[in-house]
């Protein structure tokens, strides 16, 4: 895909700002290093944003979205002034902790589609005396830019026609630093969209194809590592991760880890990222575990738990007695501490 119209836009953190800060921009032309370091990222998006994302609806339920109006707008008559009204609405939800940003806003063709690329760089406080009232210098974009080349936000949006205009895209932030989730402000606030699998069916799947690997497990220490997994798993409540982050962060062992894979319906959804809800993974749970006082635990499925164990309330002491019998197919013993 060839990438035809660059545009950048200095935003400053003016979330409260009354009235706001005027934004700089400026067309960046397609020749020079700049450029080249801009087509790479161009290029690169479709694979490197691999969180996928939809535009949020209004209160009504409607697909009436602001910032995808202004987008399209661009996309379909790339200019400085319809940018500008991007990062203007950016600039609106960015804080001080986001800081002083670059936009760029990088609008591509190919034979059969459309892309827009929405980057954000955080820019060099150092070099702002440069800037001039509403415009922008290619000197001064290079001597912010390239100090945090590798630092950004961004996000992708494809279409094969921009008269239809945008309905999906997919986003991407490389300012995280370690198992923190994507800043709520660049999906949410400043692009107007939500992670397109939801927490709860996301969590619904990975339940299910842990429920599905573990009876589908063979050997007793593949099924008692995935059983373990489960229990683990609760740990990753409320973050936003994909199914196959969580297996990895997880250390499973690569026959374990094949194991949940072989139990989704396809392999792509184990890459769909979503926010994991611990309430939901126990409706769903395989195993209830119970630790008593004396050091024992009790594991079963959880929909065969009271047939697998026979409870006995001791109302006198206090106590709960759990019996049970059966054949023992596999023992071990294993560190606590």
């Amino acid at each position: 895909m060839k990438l035809t119209d660059i545009h950048s836009f200095l935003v400053h953190p003016a979330k409260k700002a009354d009235p706001q800060p005027a934004v700089s921009g400026t067309s960046v032309p397609r020749s020079g290093s700049l450029f080249k370091m801009l087509d790479d990222l161009f290029q690169r998006a479709p694979k490197e944003c691999d969180v996928q994302i939809v535009f949020s609806p209004d209160a009504g339920g409607n697909q009436n979205n602001p910032l995808r109006d202004c987008i399209e707008e661009y996309a379909r008559t790339p200019s400085v002034p319809l940018g500008r009204v991007v990062a203007e609405r950016l600039q609106m939800v960015t804080t001080n902790r986001s800081g002083l940003g670059l936009l760029f806003l990088l609008k591509g063709s190919g034979t059969n589609s459309h892309s827009l690329v929405i980057s954000r760089f955080p820019a060099d406080q150092g070099v702002v005396a440069q800037e001039r009232a509403n415009t922008l210098s290619v000197e001064f974009l290079e001597r912010v830019f390239m100090k945090n080349a590798k630092a950004y936000k961004s996000a992708i949006f494809t279409t094969q026609s921009l008269h239809a205009g945008f309905v999906e895209g997919k986003a991407v932030d490389r300012q995280l630093s370690g198992p923190r989730d994507l800043s709520e402000y660049w999906i949410g606030e400043f692009l107007l969209s939500e992670l397109r699998t939801t927490g709860p069916a996301g969590t619904r799947r990975l339940a299910e194809a842990l429920r599905s690997a573990v009876r589908a497990a063979i050997e007793p220490a593949i099924k008692q590592e995935l059983v373990s997994a489960a229990s683990l798993m609760r740990g990753q409540d409320g973050k936003t991760r994909s199914a196959q982050t969580i297996v990895r962060r997880l250390g499973l062992s690569d026959a374990a880890a094949q194991g949940i894979m072989d139990a989704y319906p396809r392999p792509e959804l184990m890459t769909e990222s979503f926010r994991f809800d611990a309430t939901e993974f126990d409706r769903h749970a395989l195993y209830r575990a119970v630790e008593l006082d004396n050091g024992a635990m009790l594991m079963a499925e959880d929909a065969n738990f009271s047939q697998v164990f026979r409870t006995e309330r001791l109302v006198a002491e206090n106590k709960v007695r759990y019996t049970t019998e059966g054949t023992v197919i596999d023992q071990r013993f294993r560190k606590t501490k």
